[in-house]
């Protein structure tokens, strides 16, 4: 495969999966196993830019939200800003503890299939639990979230799906459990970026291919903007089990190919 169509390939994969609920981390280690791409060009660098260029898309789509988030802060009050700082800590205690089982052996074929089904079961029960009543978010209900994140790290489970179930599931309104979501994607998303950074630093040649970190960046932040202003419109009149046949059919495809030899 031509390089910057493979950097282009990843950063849709990236930035559609990173929003839709269907695990972005599944759909990028298929991808990496499928298309036996050389890591010296989509390793850790290429990876960062792909995870800011879904950043920028959801700092964009929410700045109206971030900036008056900061001016919160300038005028003392901490109401969400202390709410996203909650609902971060899990995932963060998560991902130090368990970091190096969740980028490799939690990685296997077998396990994001089983990620894919258990999430496709958690998305159906939350919209069974949904009143869709509440539009203002507790501590609590942050805290709740928090945790469905940290559970979402195990790949094939979704971040966006596992938090967006947990609001409903508590009784919030679709737009208002989908917005927590997505402002907590930010935390999550730099958090993500950040760590692997400071990976990269150590790693050979770092820019050495430039032309395929901007491929990916720009594609991962185009279509992440584009995955960000679908999911917040559909949602508002459709459940999160129109996104379960797909997962499905991917965790059977996935069992398939392994039993095949294929992965």
């Amino acid at each position: 495969m031509n390089d910057l169509l493979a950097a282009a390939l990843l950063g849709l994969i990236q930035g559609i999966t990173e929003f839709l609920p269907i695990s972005s981390t599944a759909h990028l280690a298929l991808a990496e196993k499928v298309l036996r791409l050389d890591p010296a060009r989509y390793g850790l660098t290429f990876t960062v830019a792909l995870h800011m260029g879904t950043l920028l898309a959801v700092l964009l789509y929410y700045s109206r939200v971030w900036v008056g988030l900061i001016t919160d802060l300038l005028r003392g009050r901490f109401v969400l800003p202390l709410q996203l700082a909650i609902a971060t800590v899990p995932a963060v205690i998560t991902a130090l503890v368990f970091g190096d089982l969740i980028a490799g052996p939690l990685r296997e074929p077998l396990i994001i299939a089983a990620g894919l089904v258990v999430g496709s079961g958690v998305f159906l029960i939350a919209e069974r639990l949904a009143t869709d009543r509440r539009e203002t978010t507790t501590l609590g209900d942050a805290a709740a979230v928090g945790v469905a994140q940290a559970i979402a790290l195990i790949p094939g489970m979704s971040r966006s799906g596992l938090t967006i179930s947990m609001g409903l599931a508590r009784g919030l309104r679709r737009a208002e459990a989908t917005r927590l979501s997505f402002l907590l994607s930010t935390p999550a998303v730099f958090g993500a970026g950040l760590k692997t950074a400071l990976e990269a630093r150590k790693a050979p040649a770092v820019f050495d291919h430039p032309d395929a970190l901007v491929v990916g960046f720009l594609v991962s932040f185009v279509s992440g903007l584009a995955a960000i202003a679908f999911l917040v419109r559909f949602l508002r009149g459709h459940s999160l089990g129109w996104f379960v046949p797909y997962r499905l059919a991917l965790a059977g495809i996935i069992v398939a190919a392994v039993t095949a030899g294929a992965l």
